[in-house]
């Protein structure tokens, strides 16, 4: 069935008039899925049982299914199918005074960092249904409030900006979530981090890099050869132009590869004029075979001071969701190997 996600509330509207119903019965129900978090339309109390009838046979509420979870004190993460067969993750993140939710926004991602799990493949768009169904469903789960969200999960959402930036007026206008808690991180597509900055300038902006240097981010970053540093860093300048936001710089240590002092030295360097905060993360292995490349916490902390004592602000900032397989596309992809 349809999921009346999907519906724009003036469909609905003509639908339900059709019906023979009131108006106002739209924001009723809209009430109870947005801001409620009701997955059940025989739950919702204030609708004619005639209306809750023609609602439950006709529409579904969420466009996908759970398939499995996995449970950490710190995270849980989702599996979810759709209807045309295939997987996605979104992950909620506890903190010590909020929750935090992180989307995703395609199915595999078409960037291919060559680390990411995600990466090894891409099918499509998430629909505007699938993504803020995700956030329906972990407010339903949890039965609490979360006025976090990151677009960090699987995919480039700004390769999908139609229906994120869609789903960001729901999250604003329908469930009043400010729009300074809400953070989009790119691989780095200019032109999507130019639209930002008109169309959502309250929206926080993160910019993931493997590596400063132009070279080794072709190796790493396949579609680095199309979206250059010098490009994204135009882009970044004139976000900060229109928005006076800083920009939060993700930066995966790599052992041996991206995490040595003239690394961060040249990380410094590329941004000098543009106000950046550095969260320095460690590598959440995607399989197995890639634990090689997780540099210590040890050396990590050096990394974070000599980035210091250069005189940018940067924070360690260690993986949640190590033991559940927590980093994008981990879960996905072990379910895909066994199924």
């Amino acid at each position: 069935m349809r999921s009346i996600l999907g519906i724009k509330s003036e469909e609905l509207r003509d639908i339900i008039v059709k019906e023979g119903y009131e108006p106002y019965r739209v924001r009723q129900i809209l009430e109870w899925i947005y801001e409620k978090a009701v997955l059940d339309f025989y739950s919702m109390s204030n609708l004619p049982k005639e209306l809750r009838n023609f609602l439950s046979g006709n529409f579904s509420i969420l466009p996908f299914d759970l398939l499995t979870y996995a449970q950490d004190e710190e995270t849980i993460k989702f599996l979810f199918k759709t209807e045309d067969g295939l997987t996605f993750e979104s992950v909620l993140i506890f903190h010590h005074n909020r929750r935090t939710l992180c989307l995703s926004s395609q199915i595999g991602c078409p960037i291919q960092c060559r680390f990411c799990a995600t990466g090894e493949s891409f099918y499509r768009n998430l629909t505007y249904e699938e993504i803020i169904g995700q956030y329906i469903f972990a407010k339903s789960y949890i039965k609490k409030d979360i006025r976090s969200i990151v677009f960090m999960g699987m995919g480039e959402p700004f390769l999908n900006e139609e229906n994120v930036y869609r789903v960001i007026d729901t999250l604003t206008e329908e469930i009043k979530i400010s729009p300074r808690h809400i953070t989009i991180s790119t691989s780095g597509i200019p032109q999507g981090i130019v639209n930002l900055a008109y169309r959502n300038p309250k929206v926080r902006l993160a910019f993931s890099i493997w590596t400063p240097d132009e070279d080794k981010r072709k190796i790493l970053v396949p579609l680095a050869s199309r979206y250059k540093l010098n490009d994204i860093l135009k882009s970044l300048r004139e976000y900060v132009d229109i928005t006076g936001n800083r920009i939060s710089v993700e930066y995966t240590l790599l052992k041996g590869i991206n995490d040595s002092n003239n690394d961060a030295y040249k990380l410094v360097r590329l941004f000098s004029d543009i106000p950046v905060f550095f969260n320095v993360i460690l590598y959440n292995p995607k399989d197995e075979s890639t634990t090689i490349y997780r540099t210590s916490v040890e050396e990590a902390q050096k990394f974070v001071e000599f980035l210091r004592n250069l005189g940018k602000e940067a924070h360690l900032r260690i993986s949640k969701g190590l033991k559940i397989s927590g980093a994008c596309g981990q879960l996905r992809g072990a379910y895909e190997r066994v199924k």
